[in-house]
């Protein structure tokens, strides 16, 4: 009978105790904040130079929006200009940045925030006006996104971008088939430089025609060395006696001298863009060379934002550009990736002199 009495004890207790945690749950109840709360920028104008390029020039802030319980929010920065934050395409541009989960701030180095607004195309020297939008999504247990609508919040601010111009040792090319000709000019197109202010000097020559005269100066003028034919077409010589040097053209060549070693070399090349857009062909997108401002450029080329590309010299990509871990053009580098979705110009510039190569897709 105690055995009964214990059985039927026990059998009660853990009844109350089940009635007790159904009695005790919570219900989550989901509440639609309105938008994200405080969405500020330490700065309203900003103009940058290379003086603040170490510098933290912005820094956006934020309130974590309360949705009635504890939330997994991701976070994503939008920069565009005004002119396309309406109509059927809305934002349909913009430069997009994620940033860290639940983090609610984010600064931008002076450099970072230059390099961003020159992918954006915005003219420099001068002030533009550009609209952040601020986007907050609510993301599922296992990090993907759930059924709760995006929360959106908009400032706008002035920028100044700049375009960063290195200045390295550099040598002049005067020759034949430059105007004016035998005349030393400091202009793109017309010099090499030596990124490590070595003896390595680089650069790339529009050779026009079949014939080509010329020497590389240390000066621009004639008082300086004036490097000429080292007895072959591969050698230099300083001496004031020696010949020009000479390339049979048409080429647009990488020209590299060393000045130690006495040796010049000539790479004629003939740029492309390849990348996802066209299956990484290096025919489907040539790219067409300006006398006058000494660039490249290939235009109407559509582009998805995230795709890849590269600027291919030759069709056995023996000569090509990627970028560094700054965003700086680098032989064989990293794949450029296209900020956004749409039908571009891209400009390639190689007239300043190796250290200063650039490109902009606009």
């Amino acid at each position: 009978m105690k055995s009964l009495l214990n059985i039927y004890f026990l059998i009660s207790t853990l009844g109350l105790a089940f009635y007790s945690c159904k009695k005790d749950e919570v219900q989550t109840v989901l509440t639609m904040p309105g938008s994200i709360p405080s969405f500020t920028s330490s700065a309203s104008t900003v103009v940058l130079s290379g003086t603040n390029d170490s510098a933290a020039v912005v820094n956006f802030k934020w309130q974590a929006p309360d949705y009635g319980f504890m939330s997994a929010v991701s976070y994503t920065l939008w920069f565009d200009v005004p002119s396309d934050t309406s109509g059927a395409n809305a934002w349909a541009n913009a430069v997009k940045v994620n940033v860290a989960n639940n983090s609610t701030q984010k600064a931008y180095l002076g450099t970072d925030l230059n390099r961003m607004l020159n992918q954006m195309g915005l003219p420099l020297g001068s002030a533009s006006t550009i609209v952040v939008r601020l986007k907050a999504d609510v993301n599922q247990s296992t990090g993907t996104a759930s059924a709760v609508s995006s929360l959106y919040s908009v400032l706008s601010m002035t920028v100044t971008p700049y375009k960063v111009i290195l200045i390295f040792p550099k040598l002049y090319a005067a020759g034949d088939f430059l105007t004016p000709n035998w005349t030393q000019i400091d202009q793109g197109g017309w010099i090499l430089a030596s990124a490590k202010s070595d003896s390595y000097y680089e650069g790339y020559i529009n050779f026009p025609n079949a014939s080509n005269s010329f020497k590389l100066c240390t000066q621009p003028n004639w008082n300086g060395i004036n490097y000429g034919w080292g007895g072959s077409a591969t050698t230099l010589s300083g001496a004031g006696s020696a010949g020009n040097c000479y390339f049979a053209g048409p080429g647009y060549c990488k020209v590299a001298a060393d000045v130690t070693a006495l040796t010049i070399s000539y790479t004629p090349t003939q740029w492309r863009v390849s990348g996802d857009f066209n299956s990484w062909s290096t025919s489907a997108t040539l790219m067409t060379f300006n006398a006058t401002t000494s660039t490249w450029t290939a235009t109407g080329v559509n582009l998805t934002a995230g795709g890849k590309l590269k600027f291919v010299g030759d069709a056995a990509w023996n000569t090509n550009f990627g970028i560094d871990t700054k965003g700086n053009l680098a032989y064989g580098g990293n794949d450029i990736i296209a900020a956004k979705t749409g039908s571009f110009t891209i400009t390639l510039d190689l007239s300043g002199g190796a250290g200063n190569y650039t490109y902009s897709i606009k």
